[in-house]
């Protein structure tokens, strides 16, 4: 009955976000439609590479540096100016409390410190200039590694190496946008979700992805939008827990992860080209 519940919940997902989806093309194509004849559409844009290492954010983005260089030669009116910082906190606890985490340093210059957590994504959104109202869709690669100490009376370490693919689809809203037509900037505000599907891991009990859940994050930020730029400020909350209560190593006899919860929130800060 567990295995049923958690595939149906598994199916679900995917219908939820494949609604998203739709959903946003449906809003796209209405906008459009509605916009076409009164005002030029602008675009906005965010292709980044980063971690939540401070020092490893700088050089992995480097490849999308050059990608955006690309780009900016091809559009004259775009700046080759893109990117992210990211800090992710992550929290394991059990029925006795927290449980010790080695999740990496945020300032760390070491090679586990510095390739611990990263991410590879992009942002593409459409919002008339004249509309409060914009959509975006995304995707991302993730890579997450840690350790924890799930038995706190052991000394070993329990190591997990987990890689996500992440589409999502949000909106923007610009509630001032006569400001943003008289003085060249506004306030902006952004909501969106995210599908994480795990395709591949390292970790105990045979590398089983059965271990781990997938599931929906949600995402929210503030900034200002200017004429070739956006600044925002961000969370993204996972809505999920990261480990399967549901996983079974005998058959239903033992439960590894049955009374383990899972806190995972990460904040950002983005620079997106308006277009």
């Amino acid at each position: 009955m567990k295995k049923n519940s958690q595939e149906w919940i598994s199916g679900n997902s995917f219908v939820c976000i494949k609604e998203h989806f739709r959903l946003g093309i449906l809003l796209v194509f209405l906008w459009g439609k509605t916009s076409f004849c009164s005002a030029q559409g602008d675009f906005f844009f965010n292709l980044y590479g980063g971690s939540t290492n401070l020092w490893s954010s700088v050089y992995l983005q480097l490849p999308t540096i050059l990608i955006n260089g690309i780009v900016s030669t091809a559009l004259e009116d775009y700046n080759n100016l893109n990117g992210t910082l990211r800090f992710d906190i992550l929290k394991l606890k059990n029925d006795e409390g927290k449980i010790k985490l080695d999740n990496g340093s945020y300032w760390g210059f070491k090679a586990k410190d510095m390739f611990r957590n990263f991410q590879y994504g992009f942002k593409f959104g459409w919002q008339p200039r004249l509309s409060p109202f914009g959509v975006y869709i995304s995707c991302a690669y993730q890579h997450r590694q840690f350790e924890a100490l799930l038995n706190p009376d052991g000394e070993e370490w329990s190591k997990f190496r987990l890689n996500y693919i992440r589409p999502g689809i949000g909106i923007r809203v610009t509630p001032f946008i006569n400001l943003l037509e008289k003085s060249g900037w506004s306030p902006i505000l952004e909501i969106g979700t995210a599908y994480n599907y795990n395709f591949k891991c390292k970790a105990p009990y045979e590398n089983e992805k059965k271990q781990f859940n997938n599931g929906m994050t949600t995402s929210f930020a503030l900034g200002a939008r200017f004429e070739t730029l956006s600044f925002t400020f961000g969370a993204e909350l996972d809505n999920y827990n990261l480990f399967n209560q549901d996983f079974t190593i005998d058959n239903g006899s033992s439960y590894p992860y049955k009374d383990i919860k899972s806190t995972h929130l990460t904040l950002y800060l983005s620079v997106a080209q308006d277009f």
